[in-house]
This record gives structure tokens, C-alpha cells and sequence, in this order.
């Protein structure tokens, strides 16, 4: 069997993410096409830092097609558009063509090593990402012909390692500080939308006694209760002509949007954003006080308006 040198045979680092680019266009046609934005991180402003709920039915469309372009073309042709261009191939460890499941696996890992800045890729010395290791492949250059044996280049440190370890650490800051954040507000996301859930259903059971909302107003934020009087609050839940509909399906009301607003490394204030169906846009005000979050405003948008 004839060896050549992994140098000769493994496409450059800049050659394999150009080739990922071009595929990743035809993927990102996909997102857009089915309604995916780019609004999908959080955004901080003056004080404020406003999380988006990801819609988990359209990222698995997008990840379906991600999966089954990459899987199919891989492991029936050994290329995609972006490698072709570029006369690049995934082989097999003995340099054939990977199976299905391999090329399942590969793919697979590509959100990992993504979210590692590809750092993996650099820090290889046959260049294979996470899924090239777990699924036991490679790309090869094509016009360098299939080795039979493969001479890994066994160096211990280079300039190219260092980048890697560089993009690694990077990356591993990034996911704590994500980590982080969702630790912290996850926790108060379930408790706003606890909070206006709750101040809902206690509408909803007043209004079906005798129109009696009392235990609404009294456990509302102080905000509402200086703002007006219970009869004064009574009297503009009556006027509200969207509010019966809005509480008779209250169950389906689904926020994707909260945005808290501190003071001093406090949470004081949170704005929560959904929908109910394709009925009415919803927007509720909360304040916390007294470690609780309280009720201090609500606005039940028809669609279209």
C-alpha cells in the first residue's frame, strides 16, 4: 500500500470553511423560507434584556433538511456543493466511501463543533472535526487520490494548535456566559409567566361571580392600585370588549418575548409579548415587589390592527 504524507492529501482550513459557506447558503435559504429571523439571541438595550422563545417546530424543518442534505449527498457521492467546488471528499478511514450511519453521525456532530468555532478542525492533525472522529472519516483532497495508508503529520505544537486552542477557549467563554444567562432568567421567565397566569385565571373566576374581581385588584402590583381605584379598575375590565374571549381561552395564550428591565443588578420590571391563536397579540406589564412579581398592565391587540 502506497502512504502519503497527511499534508499532501487534507484540504486547508480556509478552503474546508469557504466549501461549509456555500452549503450553509442553501440551509439559510431553508431558514428563511420557512419564517426563521436572526432575532433569535438575546438583545440588551439601556437597562434591558429582551429573550425571544425559539419556534422549535421551524428549527426542526430547518435541522431536518440540514441533516438529510449533508447525510444523503455524503454518503451517496462522498461530496456536497460546497465540497465538489472545491474537489474535497469525506472517505472512510481506509478511504472509501462513509455508510449512511456514518455519515448520520458526522452530521450530526456539526452543531457541536459549530458552537466550538470549529476549533476541533484545527486542533486535528488529520484536520476532522468532532464528527470526523465519532463517525471515523475525513476529507480528502479528490485529486490527490485515495491513500492506502495515512501518515498523520505528529506534531506537538503548532501555529495552527494555537489558533484552535485560542477559537476553543473562546468558544467554551461564550457557551458560560450563555449558560449563565439562561441559569439567571430562565427561572424568572417561568415566574412572569406564572405571575400573569395567574392574575388571568383570577379575572376569569371573578368575572364568573357576580363580577366580582377583587382578589385580581388587591393582588396586583401597588403600581395599579395608585394608579386607580378598584371600581375605576373594575369598570375598565368591563369596558374591554376582547377581555371574555381573551379569558375563556386563556390556556392558549402563548408567550414568545420577555424583557426585564433593572435597577442596581435588580430585576424591577418585566414586558411579556404573545399571541392567543391567531386572535389577539398580548402584551402584559409586570413589577416585582416584595420578591413576587405583580401584575401592572395588560393590552389584548386584535391581528391585523
Amino acid at each position: 500500500m502506497a502512504s502519503y504524507p497527511a499534508q499532501s492529501l487534507f484540504p486547508g482550513f480556509f478552503r474546508r470553511i469557504i466549501a461549509s459557506v456555500i452549503d450553509f447558503i442553501l440551509i439559510a435559504l431553508v431558514w428563511f423560507a420557512v419564517g426563521l429571523g436572526l432575532d433569535f439571541l438575546p438583545r440588551t438595550g439601556v437597562n434591558t434584556i429582551t429573550f425571544i422563545a425559539p419556534d422549535f417546530p421551524k428549527l426542526f424543518i430547518v435541522f431536518l433538511a440540514f441533516i438529510t442534505y449533508f447525510t444523503l449527498l455524503e454518503a451517496t457521492l462522498g461530496w456536497t456543493l460546497g465540497k465538489l467546488i472545491f474537489q474535497e471528499e469525506v472517505v472512510t478511514l481506509r478511504g472509501r466511501r462513509p455508510s449512511l450511519l456514518q455519515a448520520l453521525i458526522r452530521n450530526l456532530f456539526k452543531p457541536v463543533d459549530m458552537l466550538l468555532l470549529l476549533a476541533p478542525l484545527l486542533m486535528s492533525p488529520k484536520t476532522q472535526t468532532l464528527g470526523d472522529r465519532y463517525a471515523r472519516t475525513l476529507v480528502i483532497n479528490r485529486d490527490a487520490g485515495v491513500p492506502g495508508i495515512i501518515v498523520e503529520d505528529r506534531y506537538i505544537f503548532t501555529f495552527k494548535k494555537i489558533i484552535g486552542i485560542i477559537l476553543l477557549l473562546v468558544s467554551l467563554a461564550g457557551l458560560g456566559i450563555g449558560f449563565s444567562l439562561m441559569r439567571t432568567y430562565l427561572p424568572e421567565i417561568r415566574s412572569v409567566n406564572q405571575a400573569a397566569t395567574t392574575h388571568f385565571m383570577r379575572l376569569e373566576k371573578g368575572i364568573a361571580i357576580n363580577q366580582n374581581v377583587r382578589a385580581a385588584y388587591e393582588n396586583a402590583s401597588s403600581q395599579l392600585r395608585e394608579q386607580m381605584t378598584f371600581e375605576d379598575y373594575q369598570q375598565r375590565l368591563q369596558e374591554n370588549p376582547f377581555l371574555p374571549i381573551a379569558l375563556e381561552r386563556r390556556a392558549e395564550i402563548k408567550f414568545n418575548e420577555w424583557t426585564f428591565q433593572e435597577e442596581e443588578g435588580q430585576r424591577v420590571a418585566a414586558v411579556l409579548k404573545g399571541n392567543l391563536d391567531s386572535l389577539f397579540e398580548i402584551e402584559v406589564n409586570l413589577a416585582k415587589e416584595q420578591n413576587q412579581w405583580k401584575f401592572v398592565s395588560g393590552n389584548f391587540i386584535p391581528t391585523g390592527q
